[in-house]
C-alpha cells in the first residue's frame, strides 16, 4: 500500500482529518490521530466499566481488582497519547514533509489503530466470560498483555518523528 492509500485510510478512519498536506496540517493531522487512539482507548475502557458493574450486581468481587488495574494501564496509555509532542520537530517542522518518513507513519498509526481494534476484541472476550471466573481471569491476562505491548509500541512513534535525515 503506498503513501496515497495510507493517507486516504487515514482520512476515512478520522473525521475531519485532511491530511498531510504541510507542515501545518501535519500536526493538526497528527494530534487528530493520536485523538482517535485516544477515543478508541476511551471505548474499550466503557467495555470495560459494564464488566465492573455486571460482577458488582452480582457480587463476584474477585477480580474487580484486576479489572480496574486494566483501567488504570488504558488510563495511562491514553494520557501517553493525548499528551505526546505534536510533532513540532523532526518530520512536521520542515517546510516540506518527508514522504518516506511520513509513510513510516501513518503505516505505524494504521497498525496502531488495528492493534486496538484487536483489544476491542479482548474487551469483548472479558464481556463474555464474566460468568466464568477462570476464562475471565484467562481474558483478563491477555488484555494486560495487550496493553502493555500497545504502550511499548507507541513509545517508539517519537522515533519515527524525530528520525535524522
Amino acid at each position: 500500500m503506498g503513501i496515497a492509500e495510507k493517507i486516504e485510510r487515514l482520512v476515512r478512519l478520522i473525521p475531519g482529518v485532511a491530511g498531510y498536506q504541510d507542515s501545518e496540517s501535519s500536526r493538526d493531522t497528527d494530534k487528530a490521530v493520536r485523538l482517535k487512539l485516544v477515543g478508541e482507548i476511551e471505548k474499550i475502557k466503557l467495555d470495560l466499566e459494564s464488566v465492573k458493574r455486571r460482577l458488582v450486581d452480582v457480587k463476584d468481587f474477585e477480580l474487580l481488582s484486576a479489572l480496574d488495574r486494566l483501567s488504570s494501564k488504558l488510563d495511562k496509555s491514553a494520557n501517553t497519547i493525548k499528551y505526546a509532542a505534536r510533532g513540532f520537530s523532526g518530520i512536521f517542522g520542515k517546510p516540506r514533509v518527508d514522504v518516506q518518513r511520513l509513510e513510516r507513519l501513518c503505516s505505524f498509526d494504521l497498525e496502531l489503530l488495528g492493534d486496538l481494534g484487536n483489544m476491542k476484541t479482548l474487551a469483548g472476550g472479558i464481556q463474555d466470560s464474566c460468568s466464568d471466573s477462570a476464562v475471565l481471569q484467562t481474558a483478563i491476562g491477555k488484555m494486560d498483555a495487550a496493553i502493555d505491548e500497545f504502550g511499548r509500541k507507541f513509545s517508539t512513534r517519537q522515533s519515527i518523528l524525530d528520525a535524522p535525515d
